[in-house]
């Protein structure tokens, strides 16, 4: 059993500290693709350290790898430092190799970031399940790309019944967006009693209700809100210190919450001022086992 393979089986036996231990020592003894991609893998997805990571994969490509994995990893650290240009060079070259979900999905990402709307809808198209969180990031990139009619037509038909269905709030957003109220209104309340409503999926319900001249259903829903926001606020300040929660950390959090409930207060208000609500959203990039000689995976040792 070699060193790298002593490595991956003692990951999978959980572990860790001997795994990282022998992946290191087997970098020492030679600087391979494997050995490095195999310790940079360690690094970005146990130590959460990119820092590290990077100086490895940059060296992994002066040996001209054939392999995705290293090129996929190097992607989502140029995504994570929103390095967008130099993650779309990457994470290009990576699909001319093999064409895998994680690379057409942040090559997607990297396109958006960069006004490449119509690119980035067509990457997530590609790899979308029904009604899943990809799905949705097709939506947003439509709508960017002023496809409005494409978008709606996936909402549509956001299916409830789907195994990767993401939720309807997600789908009422994209109708906002859309300019297609009644439909919003109809997909906020689908889930309304059932979601944690944060004071922006709030305000994008109360817009919705303000504007469908709903004025007492768009007053009850923010009323409702700033009570619980009072009770949430008054179950924090009861709510006992430890050695994972500082006095400082509740003050903090209360400091949060007194402002998330000022900006309930005077949503209404807004609103009759012509406040619209801004979409929020995140586009999440993806990971994956890039580990040569990954049993588990399936995964061959590097053959170059």
């Amino acid at each position: 059993m070699d060193i790298n393979e002593k490595a991956l089986q003692l990951f999978e036996e959980n572990k860790y500290a001997e795994a990282l231990g022998l992946l290191e020592q087997a970098v020492i003894e030679e600087r391979t693709v494997q050995s490095l991609n195999n310790l940079a893998w360690m690094y970005v997805y146990e130590e959460e350290d990119v820092h590290r990571a990077k100086p490895l994969l940059e060296e992994v490509m002066t040996l001209q790898p054939r392999s995705y994995f290293p090129y996929n990893m190097l992607g989502e650290i140029a995504l994570k430092e929103k390095d967008w240009e130099g993650a779309r060079k990457i994470l290009n070259h990576s699909i001319t190799i093999q064409p895998s979900p994680a690379a057409i999905h942040n090559l997607a990402v990297a396109d958006f970031h960069t006004g490449r709307f119509s690119q980035a809808a067509e990457g997530f198209h590609s790899i979308a399940e029904d009604s899943d969180c990809i799905s949705w990031y097709e939506v947003i990139a439509r709508i960017q790309n002023e496809e409005t009619a494409v978008a709606k037509l996936i909402v549509d038909r956001w299916n409830c019944e789907s195994e990767h269905y993401l939720g309807a709030i997600e789908a009422a957003d994209a109708y906002v967006e859309i300019g297609c109220l009644q439909e919003a209104r109809e997909m906020f309340e689908k889930e309304w009693e059932d979601y944690f409503v944060s004071p922006y999926v709030i305000s994008r319900y109360a817009y919705v209700l303000f504007h469908l001249q709903e004025l007492q259903a768009c007053r009850q829903v923010i009323d409702q809100a700033i009570a619980s926001k009072h009770s949430e606020i008054k179950e924090e300040r009861l709510e006992d210190c430890d050695e994972n929660w500082s006095e400082t950390d509740k003050a903090e959090r209360i400091e949060e919450l007194e402002a998330e409930l000022g900006g309930l207060q005077r949503l209404f208000a807004k609103l009759q001022a012509g406040f619209r609500p801004a979409l929020e959203f995140e586009l999440h990039h993806e990971g994956g086992c890039y580990l040569f000689g990954c049993k588990q995976h399936g995964h061959p040792e590097y053959a170059g």
